[in-house]
């Protein structure tokens, strides 16, 4: 019940984020834009180009063609 209640909350949130024009920034598997992104750590991957988002520590919003707060992403380096 806990969990419903907590997935029901994020679809309102979600709503009434969409109603107002704030989006989430796409990262994963995106090249890093640093207007969009901020890079944390660089992590060695084999099958991923350079300056590839790898991982997304926390999510970054835009609202409309504006920045909210970047997403904080983890970045391929060669490895």
């Amino acid at each position: 019940a806990l969990i419903t209640g907590i997935e029901a909350t994020g679809r309102e949130l979600d709503s009434v984020f969409q109603r107002h024009g704030i989006v989430r920034i796409q990262a994963m598997g995106q090249r890093l834009d640093p207007n969009r992104h901020q890079a944390m750590v660089e992590i060695p991957s084999p099958e991923a180009e350079p300056g590839t988002i790898v991982q997304e520590m926390q999510a970054g919003y835009m609202i409309k063609d504006r920045l909210l707060r970047p997403a904080l992403v983890g970045v391929a380096k060669k490895g």
